[in-house]
């Protein structure tokens, strides 16, 4: 005869006579000899020592431990599921969960719901701190609860980042032709996005107003670009124009220039006379020199020199080798040259 006996020491069954109100209990003999002791639905309250007793002498005994795991479940707390905190403060997230075995708490962040692959971010455990937060570090924050026993469970912890607002204006110095269309381009960057406007002077400039046209396209979680575009620049339109933003942790501006732009002129183009000297080879006869009945009247080379050319025409009247028939070459060498006709 087989008896079971529960971990409170109480009989659960005899043969297949079961002794406990407990449908959820019961005996079942596969084989024979089998005694299989059948617990549906097992609760936590189940675990324990079971004891299997047989009423042969000597009296056998088996025990076996029921080990009840149980899935991960989240506790209730305080946690809200939105944080909105100021940049450079600290902020602790907590996950609490209870199981058997005690779960595993690990942190993911995303950036976005759609994200399929978030990253890991600090420790494992039930409480997550993010000292001296930043604008980069804000998100979607994801604890997920795992003790070996499925399914594993997550919640969604959306953490948003607030400071105030800045401005870029990339071309502080724009100009134009008047009668042409502009566009003048601010950066904001804010979180949470506030009032954001152009100004000429102390005068906000409204969407609808005549002449002018607001644009603003989003760039990024933080960023937005807002555009003041000019239909028909005027000579009034020239000059000073700010961006301003505001939002409740500040109010930032900047300040870029609208001008009239005039197209270059080319100077006039003047021509220069270029005088170029030329360099002659002219004979200079010698005042010692003897000439005889010959076609060369020289009896030695002639010397050669370099002369300019504003000098070409004294240097002809000087040499006899240029003077023709009935014409004497004038000044110190006149002598000489009736010297020559006599042989001639």
């Amino acid at each position: 005869m087989i008896i079971w006996m529960n971990p409170k020491k109480i009989m659960i069954s005899e043969r297949e006579s079961r002794y406990i109100d407990d449908p959820r209990i019961s005996v079942e003999r596969p084989f024979v000899g089998d005694y299989n002791l059948h617990i549906r639905n097992v609760r936590y309250d189940d675990r324990g020592e079971y004891t299997c007793n047989s009423n042969k002498q000597p009296v056998e005994s088996r025990r076996i431990r029921l080990i009840v795991k149980v899935p991960s479940k989240f506790v209730r707390d305080e946690q809200r599921d939105e944080v909105i905190t100021r940049e450079g403060t600290t902020v602790t997230l907590t996950c609490n969960a209870t199981g058997i075995p005690t779960p595993n708490i690990t942190w993911f962040r995303r950036l976005s719901k759609e994200e399929e692959h978030p990253e890991q971010v600090g420790k494992v455990g039930e409480v997550l701190i993010i000292h001296n937060i930043s604008r980069h570090c804000g998100g979607l924050y994801e604890c997920m609860a795992f003790n070996g026993v499925y399914p594993a469970i997550s919640k969604t912890i959306k953490v948003e980042v607030q400071f105030k607002p800045e401005i870029t204006i990339r071309n502080r110095r724009l100009g134009q032709n008047e009668n042409k269309e502009t566009m003048l381009e601010c950066i904001v960057t804010a979180s949470p996005q506030g009032d954001n406007y152009w100004k000429r002077g102390k005068n906000e400039i409204s969407k609808n107003e005549y002449g002018y046209r607001v644009e603003v396209y989003p760039e990024d979680d933080y960023t937005i670009s807002i555009s003041l575009r000019i239909l028909n620049v005027q000579k009034d339109d020239f000059g000073l124009y700010t961006c301003e933003a505001k939002n409740a942790l500040g109010m930032s501006s900047d300040t870029m220039e609208l001008y009239e732009y005039v197209e270059p002129t080319l100077p006039p183009t003047t021509t220069t006379a270029v005088t170029t000297k030329h360099k002659n080879y002219n004979h200079r006869p010698d005042k010692n020199r003897h000439y005889n009945n010959q076609n060369n009247l020289d009896t030695e080379e002639d010397s050669l020199e370099y002369v300019d050319d504003v000098d070409y025409r004294k240097a002809l009247s000087l040499n006899p080798r240029t003077q023709v028939s009935g014409q004497i070459g004038t000044g110190e060498y006149g002598n000489i040259g009736d010297k020559v006709r006599h042989h001639l």
